[in-house]
């Protein structure tokens, strides 16, 4: 899962750059679930297909369910727990797809392996 706020707009440089410092080939059909979050009205909404192509180019495949949570200090209590229905229901349902995929995903790897992956840079 990949989680993350929304900065001016666009990615977060620090995102881009650890994304980045690996290997496509160790994202390589990898399925990978996309959460953001704002303080604002669009829980990162606009950072979303930016953030979809960008893990898309390193091979990772985004799971169906997106992932948004608006006005996030809002969410928590002071205790660090969320309280928010919807919000809880959004990432519950974005972690089964994950599971799913990734269980597919695995079964897939394990019968043929249609493009071979290289092995990653040392």
């Amino acid at each position: 899962m990949v989680c993350s706020c929304e900065y001016n707009s666009a990615l977060p440089p620090g995102l881009t750059n650890m994304l980045d410092h690996y290997h496509p080939s160790d994202y390589k059909d990898r399925p990978v679930a996309l959460l953001t979050y704002s303080m604002g009205p669009y829980g990162g909404a606009r950072i979303q297909p930016n953030l979809k192509a960008h893990v898309t180019e390193l091979g990772m495949v985004p799971v169906p369910a997106i992932g948004n949570l608006i006005k996030v200090q809002t969410l928590f209590d002071e205790e660090g727990n969320m309280t928010d229905d919807r919000a809880i229901a959004s990432m519950m349902k974005q972690a089964k797809e994950l599971k799913w995929y990734a269980e597919g995903t695995e079964e897939l790897q394990k019968k043929v392996r249609p493009v071979p992956v290289p092995p990653p840079r040392e």
